[in-house]
């Protein structure tokens, strides 16, 4: 993938009172079958499980198994021409871990469908990463062949912030993270990912536009917000 764009931004530049970042990252697929085997690859690879206790361990290796199988069978096996929502969505979730963990030293965890109960379609964030800060990242991605979808990625974030998914995901969370991270969120300290694909060629623009959008109001009380942009290019 190709970084295209990278921006860093005080909140305070939006409310005084702010004191977190906003960090602006668009990315380009310029090879759909590279990412694809790529992301097979990534989803096969089962070493999240190995610091995992002689309980946990067995129990999430079940829990994951029919996930990637789904994933690995059903979607990543099966990617024409076009693309549809359900591998679009995963392709903008592995890419935005992708992104945060090479270019600014996020602790990529387990996809959420890997830790879940429910296979696929699981109503929760879609992906987390641990900052540098020892912050969980909880993620949410979207994807539209039609048109860029950072509005209903901020609008699913502020959703589930408000129903508590963040709060419900950290016992199994806690596995994956740090002690300092997982205490962190439960005092309040988080921070939130909005992966989003891009169909504009004017990748500043939008992201301009997702930086803006009266979304972002609500999240300024937060750590950082990671707002990643996933262009697949012809």
């Amino acid at each position: 993938m190709n970084l295209l764009y990278f921006s860093k931004t005080n909140m305070s530049d939006f409310d005084p009172a702010a004191k977190g970042k906003i960090f602006s990252l668009a990315l380009e697929i310029s090879d759909l079958e590279k990412r694809v085997e790529e992301m097979l690859e990534i989803a096969l690879d089962t070493s999240w499980l190995d610091p995992l206790g002689v309980i946990d361990k067995p129990g999430y290796k079940a829990r994951s198994k029919k996930t990637i199988d789904k994933i690995t069978n059903d979607i990543l096996k099966n990617v024409g021409s076009e693309i549809s929502e359900e591998f679009g969505e995963y392709m903008v979730s592995d890419a935005a871990q992708t992104a945060l963990k090479e270019h600014l030293k996020h602790l990529r965890l387990p996809l959420a469908e890997f830790i879940k109960e429910k296979i696929s379609g699981n109503p929760g964030f879609d992906f987390h990463t641990e900052c540098t800060s020892a912050t969980i990242a909880f993620g949410e991605a979207k994807y539209s062949g039609v048109s860029s979808a950072h509005g209903r990625a901020l609008k699913q974030i502020n959703e589930f912030i408000i129903d508590e998914k963040d709060t419900q995901e950290l016992p199994d969370l806690q596995k994956f993270v740090t002690e300092a991270a997982a205490m962190n969120a439960v005092n309040g300290a988080k921070s939130y990912s909005a992966a989003f694909s891009i169909t504009s060629n004017n990748i500043n623009k939008i992201m301009d536009n997702a930086l803006n959008s009266p979304r972002m109001k609500s999240l300024l009380k937060y750590e950082a917000v990671y707002l990643i942009g996933v262009k697949v290019s012809a």
